[in-house]
């Protein structure tokens, strides 16, 4: 297995920093996920939040191509209907030549009306649009010129210059929390960034490599948890932590009521207490012992750790999860 760290990059009311620390801190923690043996460091897009959430995809890859030099880069995701394919398609061209070939790029439809609104965007296109972006994109990164018409965008005669150092294009993902995307990804031949335990969305995706002439066995398929390793008791640390993990998960379930969209669901101990079983808390045989299941059944080949609670210290508690989860438990997974 190949394992993950991603990041919110997310300004929190439960911790008082300026814009510059918060940035300084992320990149700091992704420069230490490297130097611990993380495959993959992966950034997050969203627009216009309160508490700038991942506001510069572009940025931050830029950023960390020059600080990282063996960890691959990656978006996670790009919400690829809020942008202009062939725009995508050169700035992420860019940034693979910047990174030295380091590059995978994951596309999502996003779920919150407010960002599609805000561009002008009907979200009940997000399908389409999706079509459109992936067919482009594989159109643009071959360096020649092209062209495309569709529902969107008439292009005529387009070149993308530079192409990708990674030929013929990098490693390009599709995310999925249901069996519609899940399927797309595997018609189109793409690797999953699955965000479910759902055995019926693994399936869809399966099916629709097989049926597409693509080879199941060439696929990647990832998953993320949300994960802290403690000898602590683990309702010690939810208590103690609680604020911060409400934050990060209210903030989804609230777009994703809006959208249409089910909640996320990440195949956990449920628990009355609202989204205490999002989260995975003990230490590392407890740990290994809940992914191994999933890891097996869904045909994992990637794991994503989600980083550390906007709100947390990331040079103190954030640095010491995530290094206790490098330790500790990163090994066995690769080992899988």
């Amino acid at each position: 297995m190949r394992v993950a760290l991603t990041l919110e990059i997310r300004r929190s009311p439960h911790r008082e920093q300026s814009w510059r620390e918060l940035f300084e801190d992320c990149l700091w923690l992704f420069e230490q996920g490297e130097a611990l043996g993380f495959d993959s460091l992966l950034v997050q897009e969203h627009f216009f939040n309160e508490d700038g959430y991942a506001p510069s995809m572009p940025a931050f890859l830029a950023a960390l191509a020059e600080r990282t030099s063996s960890a691959r880069i990656g978006s996670y995701i790009y919400i690829a209907p809020l942008h202009h394919p062939a725009q995508l398609a050169q700035e992420t061209a860019v940034i693979d030549q910047l990174s030295g070939g380091r590059l995978d790029v994951a596309l999502g439809s996003g779920h919150r009306v407010a960002e599609y609104l805000a561009f002008g965007l009907n979200p009940k296109t997000r399908p389409s649009r999706m079509e459109e972006a992936i067919e482009i994109l594989k159109l643009a990164w071959t360096g020649e010129p092209f062209s495309y018409e569709g529902r969107y965008h008439d292009l005529r005669d387009v070149v993308v210059k530079p192409e990708p150092l990674q030929r013929p294009h990098p490693p390009l993902w599709l995310a999925a929390t249901a069996a519609a995307p899940a399927e797309r990804a595997g018609r189109h031949g793409l690797h999953l960034a699955g965000a479910t335990p759902d055995p019926e969305v693994h399936a869809a995706y399966r099916e629709a490599l097989a049926a597409n002439g693509h080879d199941p066995a060439a696929a990647r398929v990832s998953n993320p948890w949300s994960i802290t390793i403690t000898d602590e008791d683990p309702e010690a640390v939810w208590e103690r932590n609680k604020h911060h993990y409400h934050y990060r998960w209210d903030y989804y379930r609230r777009i994703r009521a809006e959208i249409g969209d089910a909640d996320l669901d990440y195949g956990l101990e449920p628990s009355a207490e609202a989204y205490r079983a999002n989260e995975l808390i003990g230490d590392a045989a407890t740990v290994l012992g809940t992914l191994q299941p999933f890891v097996r059944e869904l045909g994992l080949t990637d794991l994503v750790l989600f980083g550390p609670h906007p709100g947390i210290d990331l040079r103190g508690e954030g640095y010491e999860t995530v290094a206790r989860f490098a330790e500790q438990v990163v090994p066995t997974l690769k080992s899988w």
